[in-house]
């Protein structure tokens, strides 16, 4: 990535106790991002050139599942890092969201599916299983304090 560190994004729409999640196809190519394929992933991408945050989750996630999202709240930001590659990655939920699930990018992800916070798939893409571990983790925090 010649020394650039880029914008990712990550969003967690929730229903509930579920969480939303696509499979990557094992056939799509590399993007330049951390690649994983076969994984359970977020919708997320990179931020573009003179985009909000906000305007970048809510694009990424109506160009991959064709759902409008709203009350978003950025979560968290992170760094992933792997050779040659460096994105500062911000987590963001969505309590809200409208519309219809469609797979809009069908050679990217084969599929979209909610799952249960208790009963996640086992290959979930490095950066999806921390955010969703930080997650669990700050709500155990939050029920336990006084």
């Amino acid at each position: 990535m010649d020394g650039i560190i880029k914008v990712g994004l990550g969003i967690m729409i929730k229903d509930g106790n579920k969480v939303l999640l696509g499979h990557r196809s094992e056939e799509y190519g590399d993007t330049g991002g951390i690649y994983e394929p076969g994984s359970w992933t977020f919708p997320g991408g990179k931020q573009e050139y003179d985009e909000t945050i906000l305007e970048g989750a809510i694009r990424e996630t109506k160009e991959e599942t064709d759902l409008d999202i709203s009350d978003l709240e950025i979560f968290n930001v992170v760094d992933d890092i792997q050779p040659g590659k460096h994105y500062i990655t911000i987590q963001l939920i969505a309590n809200k969201f409208s519309g219809k699930l469609n797979n809009l990018e069908p050679n990217k992800h084969d599929q979209w599916k909610w799952f249960d916070l208790d009963n996640l798939p086992d290959n979930l893409y490095t950066p999806t299983k921390e955010f969703i571990q930080e997650y669990i983790n700050r709500s155990k925090n939050e029920d336990t304090r006084i």
